[in-house]
């Protein structure tokens, strides 16, 4: 029989024991670790690789969601929420989870959950596009809010970034430059998903593959063919495509 690797992420003990010992008699998946919070969540996914998640939505600092945005579009485990979220949330998880843990819950609705995660790890494939599809459905549902922050890998570590440190976001193939005072960083995501989660008072797509921090730009300076160049506060320059320009324009206070 294949064994599965399971992670459990819950910033209460308790939870995290009742997990522990439900999963005692169960041969399918053996516990490779536990996570406090979302910080942890993150460095144990990355260096113990579980096939399945048990993951707590509501958890001081980073959310469960903020754990899968970090992870990214790219493949990873599959994943059980455990929550106490309201009803829009758990329509978007009936749609796209592999299953969800209503707090509290019981051993055999538990054994219900492994089931269902079980067939589908042996059936393979899928995860990323089906949490992702989560993602947006349950930003939908929820009031607007634009994100706050975003969580990079800075060495070994990962930490978060709040937005308001951010100059610009640059698309790089599959992955968004984030470009800070700080330094560069890679996320996982792409630069119209972040786009849609971003405050549109501050940031401002300037080109196909930028978008800027209207608070970085110290002037702009005129090019060819209706371009332009921004020049940014920390000194380095991007181009303004005319195709963005007048939106610019009008964001920044002037008229196209």
């Amino acid at each position: 029989m294949t064994t599965f690797r399971l992670l459990v992420v819950d910033d209460e003990a308790p939870a995290r024991a009742k997990v522990k010992r439900l999963l005692e008699h169960e041969a399918r998946f053996t516990l490779v670790g536990v996570a406090e919070d979302g910080t942890q969540a993150l460095e144990r996914i990355e260096a113990l690789r579980p096939d399945l998640v048990v993951l707590d939505v509501q958890m001081p600092g980073l959310t469960g969601f903020e754990v899968l945005d970090a992870l990214g579009a790219e493949p990873g485990p599959a994943v059980i929420f455990s929550t106490a979220y309201d009803n829009f949330a758990l329509r978007a998880f009936e749609a796209h989870a592999v299953d969800y843990l209503l707090k509290p819950y019981d051993g055999e609705r538990f054994t219900r959950a492994l089931d269902k995660a079980h067939a589908q790890l042996l059936g393979g494939g899928g995860e990323a596009e089906r949490l992702q599809a989560l993602l947006r459905e349950v930003a939908t549902a929820a009031p607007r809010r634009a994100l706050e922050r975003l969580v990079v890998k800075s060495g070994e570590a990962w930490v978060p970034l709040r937005l308001e440190e951010v100059w610009r976001l640059s698309s790089e193939d599959k992955y968004v430059r984030v470009h800070t005072a700080g330094g560069e960083h890679l996320v996982r995501q792409s630069l119209r998903a972040l786009e849609e989660r971003l405050d549109p008072e501050r940031f401002v797509r300037i080109h196909r593959g930028d978008i800027i921090n209207l608070e970085a730009v110290a002037r702009l300076e005129p090019w060819t063919h209706g371009d332009g160049i921004l020049v940014l506060k920390n000194g380095t320059t991007v181009v303004l495509s005319r195709t963005w320009r007048e939106a610019f324009l009008r964001r920044w206070g002037l008229e196209g």
